[in-house]
């Protein structure tokens, strides 16, 4: 018995046939899906960065204590972030060649505190071996020391020291921080 091959044939391109149109639903469905995905991933991102987001990121530092920061306008911030900047700032005002008399002790040095530092400074002079030769006490804010007089004699000579300018807080009176600066001495 022989079999004509063509019988068959039909019945296997009927399979065939099926079996591509369940691959043509499936990959349709995966690219439908696909789509869906996309379209959704891509709606939540734009959804939430429309253009350039702005954050005020505030340091609680000096912001006043009754106020909201989340309320505060930008003006007002900048405001209160200068105070702080203004208050922080510091500059020390020594002349570091300084010229003394070994008899009167006097000397052409100038200290000034002047009206742009936020608060109230004392200055020790000492040698670099330790001797405190000149203090200051207190210099309010816009005003200086001319012509200071040293505390302790030196004989004539060369000497090298430091200037150290405490800076203190005028409601507590508790010392903020220090800063120094190198000063030399001629005894004549």
């Amino acid at each position: 018995m022989v079999r004509n091959n063509m019988e068959e044939a039909p019945f296997l391109d009927g399979r065939d046939d099926e079996q591509k149109k369940k691959k043509k639903r499936i990959l349709w469905l995966l690219l439908i899906l696909l789509l869906l995905f996309g379209g959704g991933a891509g709606y939540l991102l734009t959804q939430h960065h429309d253009g350039v987001r702005k954050h005020r990121v505030v340091a609680g530092s000096f912001l006043p204590k009754k106020k909201d920061a989340s309320k505060l306008t930008d003006e007002e911030v900048g405001k209160y972030a200068q105070k702080a900047v203004d208050a922080s700032k510091f500059q020390m005002i020594i002349n570091p060649d300084i010229n003394v008399d070994s008899k009167s002790l006097d000397s052409d040095m100038t200290i000034e505190n002047p009206n742009n530092n936020a608060y109230p400074i004392a200055v020790t002079v000492k040698l670099s071996d330790g001797k405190l030769v000149y203090s200051s006490g207190a210099i309010d804010v816009g005003y200086g020391v001319k012509n200071a007089k040293l505390d302790k004699p030196l004989k004539e000579g060369n000497y090298s020291g430091t200037a150290t300018f405490k800076i203190y807080d005028a409601k507590t009176s508790k010392e903020k921080g220090t800063v120094s600066t190198a000063v030399k001495f001629t005894v004549k």
